[in-house]
């Protein structure tokens, strides 16, 4: 069995991220997941990015209700946009997660380390719609939802890194928008989970433990540590330089997308 530690490891980083930046903890342990697979015999080659996107996303449960959690305490939730949102993430999320069984690991790969350099990239010269406010009709909320659902649960993202920009320019308020974020991300992770249980369920060459692509004692290492680190990330939010930190992170997802690229390209 896989080191029990480096799991809780994975778990605290998600969460103090996920807390601190309102990104969503999958940023952190999609890339940290994939380098310990590899490493390791446990599960097959073809398998990994469906057991890391599956795993990461049930993990993302814990961690986005925590945040989420705290985040109403400080009444930072716009609850009627996640009641219209929410129906049209779950069926996004549920076809995400039906058609990823059907694609290779190489592809899900290259569109992971795609979308890390995409968001890298906006983190690091902070190009976010501003702040505007914009009166979007319920439809479009609706329609959105739908495609974050699905591309999120594809890559075993929780949608905060995509939630976040566009509920900052549609509020006008960042942290009502990081705080929305991590509701919605709740309702995501917890939908995207069982996808991956249902998809995975007759996969014969899973290790026996595994539910589904669950990967069961890297999500149980990982979502207590970050459900319980994740409230602590929601209150240095407001006590530590956020914009440098945003930096160093971004710096970081470089890293890990052109790690993936170099596993790719071999």
């Amino acid at each position: 069995m896989i080191s029990t530690s480096i799991f809780v490891f994975c778990g605290l980083l998600s969460g103090f991220f996920s807390g601190l930046l309102g990104i969503g903890g999958g940023l952190v342990i999609v890339p940290l997941l994939i380098i310990v697979f590899e490493h390791t015999a446990q599960i097959p080659a073809h398998h990994i990015m469906h057991v890391v996107v599956a795993t990461s996303l049930s993990a993302s449960i814990f961690t986005s209700f925590s945040s989420a959690y705290a985040q109403t305490k400080r009444q930072c939730v716009a609850w009627k946009i996640v009641r219209t949102m929410t129906p049209f993430i779950n069926l996004g999320t549920l076809l995400g997660a039906g058609l990823a069984s059907f694609f290779s690991a190489d592809f899900m790969r290259w569109l992971l380390l795609t979308f890390l350099f995409f968001v890298a990239t906006q983190m690091f010269f902070e190009l976010y719609p501003k702040n505007s406010a914009k009166n979007f009709s319920n439809t479009a909320y609706r329609v959105t939802a739908f495609i974050i659902g699905a591309f999120s649960s594809f890559v075993g993202l929780a949608g905060g890194s995509i939630f976040v920009p566009f509920l900052r320019y549609t509020t006008g308020d960042l942290r009502k928008a990081i705080g929305t974020s991590s509701a919605l991300a709740w309702t995501l992770a917890l939908v995207g989970g069982i996808g991956y249980i249902i998809s995975g369920w007759n996969v014969t060459d899973l290790p026996k433990s595994n539910l589904g692509y669950i990967h069961v004692q890297a999500l149980f290492c990982i979502a207590l540590p970050s459900m319980l680190i994740a409230p602590l990330g929601v209150r240095l939010s407001h006590a530590l330089p956020v914009q440098l930190l945003k930096k160093l992170f971004a710096l970081l997802l470089y890293a890990s997308a052109v790690r993936t690229l170099i596993t790719v390209l071999n």
